[in-house]
């Protein structure tokens, strides 16, 4: 596989830039200095607690009464009394911690030559190298799975090392070095959860331990290992649990790291036209050259999807959480949006690109995260906040299982257990497995679907509707009782007719697949489906966002949230033509708007956009929206960063990174509308190049070559035998392919129809 390196000669010149490691349930941010290196370190479950303490007895009262008054048709006065009523009802969750830095400082000063650091994304390592003295100075890094530890080797050509290992945070309980090893404890800001950091110094030199710092001299090669363990994970004796591999061999440890990261990085790759005289220059020089001399290179574009899969490689592994709003990475006690899970489109976009970029197992933290942590609590939300059945989840959660309305009106959003369970529907589509199914996601996805069968009324109108609940996360104007009013709260905003309908279908889907005899629900379901309100188009002839055609707050607003139906699902498809037209305008609108938010250029915007476009089969629209976040969003280290003035400035949130995974995908292949679709969204610059490893809904894994914007050749390997469909460009409408048995195949509209066994390769006939 083509190695890919992020590559710049200057150190970072804040967090923001530096370079992120991970393992899953710990990693380390690396500012990378010459003097200097600070290791910001994180482990998963560092994280504050805020206990609950709203009365869900009062607040079910209170959203009855909201209700009611939705129901009535009188949205303005919902809204009003929601207002009145609500404003010390909804608690705030604490924030994902850092777990404190480790300082390990190397020189008098920064001066030093040839400077490098570089990140290998295929291989997980991490790299700085510099001259300084007359010597070489090399630090290597990585963040290793198989033995959970965190390992940086520093060596030195000629100078022997003189090093001080340290730690800093606040809310440290002790640190103390001994032996060698340098053991920290400290707590959360909130919740007094404690934890443990243990490094530990390996090297031939002279180790000594002083004022809670490990000295270092006499060598030319040392050897840093980093372990941590929490109260959350381990219990009361989680300082003795924490403990370091059997064995610390350098090698060894790194060759099973690369061995395991490597696997995973090389199920996939990309490869666009690109220019040989741009080819290994430092990125900073890259993006100023390509830039400036307006030069026609994908290389960037390749490098930020490989980027964006390494990130999730890092953050997400079997038997971790989730990956949370920064990923797994923080310098802070309180981050941007506490780092928290939130369930209305970000911690799902984390996780859009998993099946498609061939990282399945790496989605496999999200169901875990949804059955241990939120189902049983989601249903006591259910009960105590709605009097219903089955498991609600509101528009952010944490680690101890938060389900209920937070921080504001708009927290009564009830989808974010319906929107999760998608993702379980997903993983089977693409997988077919029957097992994860049954056993993993129909209980929850039944869960989730029970609380809609309970909670869903009709209204004076006679429409089956759900309130009180928002289009994320904006507003709509109401004439009501003569005056004009600003509503954020509605009564089946689309995206809740939508949500609600692919739970649904998901639930009687599965249980027919399953043949599972649920007759009470499923009556009740296929009842909800057919009075839910339909979709409808606005007097502008866009998708309409809410129940009635309102006038948008913010025509320009950030969140699409009406376009769920479109994707994630695939409610509306090219099928649906006049809706299918309706989602064209809608976002002709949105990006029209002169006052709209957009312009902020929020990375997880831009890429939900890109996504919307490619699946309008607009390549060049499309292209455009991965092209300003490039611009925009990211920064040196190819992280997205949001501009919040409000909050101190530059924030990091990492949904932008995997949607960009997601939308670049998108546009190469789409397998939603019972046909895999290579090549749906291919924009010009992209004329020629190919894929590799890429996945299917039906249990397909793709690769395709291309030229002239034509396919030259695809391999399908297929986990099992049937009948698939494959869609052409537009320009192969009557193409002829032939496999490699002799056997001719000739596209029909440009669909070609295969009975694949096991594995075919089918070359295109000039």
């Amino acid at each position: 596989m083509k190695k890919y390196e992020i590559y710049n000669t200057t150190a970072p010149q804040k967090w923001t830039e530096s370079i992120p490691i991970g393992c899953g349930r710990m990693g380390a941010t690396l500012m990378c200095g010459v003097a200097q290196e600070t290791m910001y370190l994180n482990e998963e479950t560092v994280w504050s607690e805020r206990k609950n303490t709203v009365s869900a007895c009062e607040m079910r009262e209170k959203i009855q009464k909201i209700r009611d008054l939705f129901l009535a048709d009188k949205p303005a006065a919902a809204n009003q009394l929601a207002n009145q009523i609500l404003n010390n009802n909804f608690p705030r969750i604490g924030s994902y911690e850092s777990a404190g830095k480790l300082q390990i400082e190397l020189h008098e000063g920064d001066s030093a030559s040839n400077y490098e650091r570089k990140l290998d994304l295929v291989n997980g390592i991490a790299r700085v190298t510099y001259r300084k003295g007359g010597s070489r100075f090399e630090r290597e890094y990585f963040a290793s799975y198989p033995d959970n530890v965190i390992a940086c080797r520093i060596t030195s050509s000629k100078a022997p090392l003189s090093v001080s290992i340290s730690y800093e945070r606040d809310l440290t309980l002790s640190c103390h070095a001994e032996n060698g090893v340098l053991t920290a404890t400290a707590k959360t800001l909130l919740g007094d959860h404690e934890f443990c950091i243990k490094a530990k110094v390996v090297c031939d030199g002279r180790v000594t331990c002083e004022d809670g710092q490990i000295l270092v001299s006499d060598t030319n090669s040392l050897c840093v290992y980093i372990v941590m363990g929490t109260q959350f994970r381990l219990g009361n004796e989680y300082v003795c649990a924490t403990e370091f591999p059997a064995s610390l061999d350098y090698e060894v440890l790194k060759a099973r790291h690369v061995a395991d990261f490597s696997a995973l990085m090389s199920r996939a790759n990309i490869e666009l036209p690109s220019l040989e005289v741009l080819e290994g220059l430092p990125l900073q020089e890259y993006v100023n050259l390509r830039t400036l001399s307006k030069l026609t290179d994908e290389s960037m574009h390749v490098l930020q999807w490989q980027y964006g899969r390494y990130l999730l490689v890092s953050s997400s592994r079997v038997g971790t959480l989730p990956a949370n709003l920064q990923g797994l990475w923080t310098n802070a006690l309180a981050s941007g949006w506490s780092a928290d899970y939130h369930t209305n489109i970000n911690v799902q976009m984390n996780y859009w690109p998993a099946e498609t970029v061939n990282l399945s197992d790496c989605h496999m933290p999200l169901f875990d995260y949804m059955n241990d942590y939120l189902l049983e609590s989601g249903k006591k939300t259910a009960r105590d906040y709605y009097n219903a059945r089955g498991c609600v989840v509101h528009h952010l959660s944490d680690i101890y299982g938060f389900t209920a309305p937070a921080d504001g009106p708009w927290g009564l959003w009830p989808h974010g257990a319906s929107w999760l369970a998608l993702h379980m529907w997903e993983h089977y589509l693409f997988t077919k497995d029957t097992a994860f199914l049954k056993n993993t996601a129909f209980p929850f996805i039944k869960e989730a679907a029970i609380f809609f069968l309970d909670t869903l009324a009709y209204d004076v109108k006679g429409r089956l509707v759900y309130a009180p609940s928002t289009s994320p996360e904006n507003s709509y104007y109401v004439e009501e009782d003569g005056k004009r009013t600003s509503c954020r709260l509605a009564s089946s905003a689309t995206m809740d007719v939508q949500i609600i309908s692919v739970l649904l279908q998901m639930y009687l889907e599965s249980a027919r697949i399953l043949d599972i005899k649920d007759e009470e629900n499923i009556t009740a379901a296929c009842q909800a489906l057919e009075n839910l309100p339909k979709m409808q188009i606005g007097k502008h002839g866009q998708l309409m966002e809410w129940i009635e055609d309102y006038e948008e707050c913010n025509v320009g607003h950030r969140h699409i949230s009406h376009a769920f139906g479109f994707h994630p699902a695939a409610l509306i498809t090219r099928k649906d033509k006049a809706l299918y037209k309706a989602l064209e305008i809608t976002l002709k609108r949105r990006l029209s708007d002169v006052d709209s938010t957009f312009k902020t250029d929020i990375g997880w915007t831009l890429n939900w956009i890109a996504i919307l476009f490619a699946r309008l089969r607009n390549p060049s629209r499309a292209l455009g929206m991965l092209d300003r976040f490039i611009a925009k969003s990211i920064r040196d280290q190819l992280l997205e960063i949001v501009k919040v003035p409000s909050m101190g400035g530059d924030i990091f949130q990492i949904d932008g990174n995997f949607g960009f995974v997601a939308a670049m995908s998108e546009m190469l292949i789409q397998s939603h509308e019972d046909v895999i679709a290579i090549l749906p969204a291919l924009p010009s610059r992209w004329h020629s190049g190919s894929f590799r490893g890429l996945c299917a809904r039906g249990g397909y894994e793709i690769d395709a070559q291309w030229k002239e914007c034509e396919i030259t050749s695809i391999d399908i390997r297929a986990k099992f035998a049937g009948e698939c469909k494959i869609e052409l460009p537009p320009s192969q409408k009557a193409i002829t392919f032939v496999d490699e048995n002799g056997t001719v195949y000739t596209a029909v509209d440009h669909i070609i129809s295969l009975n694949i066994t096991n594995a075919i390769h089918l070359t295109a006939i000039k």
